[in-house]
C-alpha cells in the first residue's frame, strides 16, 4: 500500500512539473500506474478456491529481502572467483601461448568486470562447457580445482541454499496463515455459539435440555429453520441434520451435542463421515469404561456369593 501511495505522489509531481507537455520520459514513468493492478491480487486471499495463487504471489512479494541478499552474496562470491580467475588464467603466460586459449582468455577473462560477467554463466549453467573445457584440458590440476569449486559453490550450493530459504519462508507464511485461520475460526465460533443456543432453545419446546427426531422434524415443518442452515450443515432437512448429530444412536441430542455438532459442521474442514467416526469412537470408549465398571461390580458380587471352603 505504501508503495502504491508513493507511486501516486511521483505521478502527481511529474504531471505538475511537466506543464502539460507530453514527453517520452513522462510516458515511461507513468507506466508505473500499471502497478495499481496489484490491488487486485489482494482479493485472492479472500477467495478460498484461489488461495494457492495468493500464497504464490505473496511469497513473490515478500521474498524481496531474500533476493537482494542473494544478489549481494552472489556479487561477493563472483568477485572473489573473478580475482582468482585473473591470477590463475589471465596472468598465466604459459597457458596463453596457445592461440585458441589466448583468444578465449581475451574474450572472457581480460578484465575483472568481464571475468565476473563470464562467471554469471556458471550461475545459470548457460553453455559453460565451452569456457572451462579447453582451459581444464590445458591445465587440468589447477583449473580443474578452480572450476570444480566454482560449480560446487555457485551453481549448486548457493542456488540450492537460496531455494531452501525461500521455501522455508513460504512454509512459515503458510504456518502463520493457518494460525490466523484458527484464530478467525475461534472468533467466529464465539459469535455463533449464542445463535446455536438460541436455535436449540427454539427446537426444545418442552425445555428438557434434549431434543428428539419429532421435535426436530416439527421445527422444520413449521418453517422456523434459519436461512442457509441446511447449506452450511450440508443437509437437506432437519431429519438429516438429526441423523448427523445423533451419532450414538440414542434417539436424543443434548444441548452440548447440538452445539458441538453444529460447530464441527460449520467451522471445521472435517467430513461428516470422519466426525461420526470420531464420535462413535468416543462412545465406544465410554461404553467400554462402563463395561469395565460393571465387570468390577460383578466380580465383587461373585466374591460375596462364593461359598466359604469347608474344613
Amino acid at each position: 500500500d505504501s508503495t502504491l501511495v508513493i507511486i501516486a505522489y511521483v505521478e502527481q509531481f511529474i504531471e505538475l512539473f511537466s506543464n502539460g507537455q507530453d514527453s517520452g520520459y513522462e510516458q515511461q514513468v507513468l507506466v508505473l500506474r500499471t502497478t495499481r493492478l496489484f490491488r487486485l491480487i489482494r482479493t485472492f486471499r479472500m477467495i478460498k478456491q484461489i488461495r494457492s495463487v495468493w500464497r504464490l504471489v505473496y511469497g513473490l512479494i515478500t521474498c524481496g529481502e531474500t533476493i537482494i541478499s542473494t544478489f549481494i552474496l552472489l556479487f561477493i562470491v563472483l568477485y572473489v572467483f573473478g580475482v582468482m580467475g585473473l591470477e590463475l588464467i589471465t596472468k598465466d603466460g604459459e597457458l596463453r601461448k596457445d592461440p585458441e586459449i589466448d583468444a578465449l582468455v581475451v574474450k572472457n577473462f581480460s578484465s575483472l568486470p568481464l571475468a565476473m560477467i563470464t562467471l554469471v554463466r556458471f550461475v545459470t549453467m548457460d553453455s559453460i562447457s565451452v569456457i572451462y573445457a579447453p582451459l581444464i584440458q590445458a591445465k587440468a590440476l589447477v583449473l580443474g580445482l578452480y572450476f570444480g569449486l566454482l560449480i560446487c559453490v555457485v551453481s549448486i550450493s548457493l542456488m540450492n541454499l537460496v531455494t531452501a530459504v525461500m521455501v522455508e519462508g513460504a512454509l512459515e507464511h503458510a504456518r502463520q496463515e493457518k494460525e490466523d485461520d484458527a484464530k478467525l475460526a475461534k472468533a467466529r465460533a464465539k459469535q455463533m455459539v449464542p445463535e446455536i443456543i438460541h436455535l436449540f432453545d427454539q427446537i426444545d419446546v418442552d425445555g428438557s435440555g434434549e431434543v428428539d427426531l419429532k421435535e426436530m422434524a416439527k421445527f422444520g415443518e413449521d418453517g422456523l429453520v434459519p436461512d442457509r442452515l441446511f447449506e452450511k450443515a450440508s443437509v437437506d432437512s432437519m431429519s438429516d441434520l438429526f441423523d448427523n448429530l445423533d451419532v450414538d444412536g440414542s434417539g436424543i441430542i443434548t444441548r452440548y451435542e447440538f452445539i458441538e455438532g453444529l460447530l464441527n459442521l460449520f467451522l471445521r474442514d472435517v467430513p461428516v463421515s470422519a466426525q461420526m467416526t470420531m464420535k462413535m469412537i468416543r462412545q465406544v470408549r465410554a461404553d467400554v469404561s462402563r463395561l469395565q465398571t460393571n465387570l468390577q461390580e460383578l466380580d465383587k458380587t461373585v466374591d460375596v456369593l462364593r461359598p466359604f471352603p469347608t474344613i
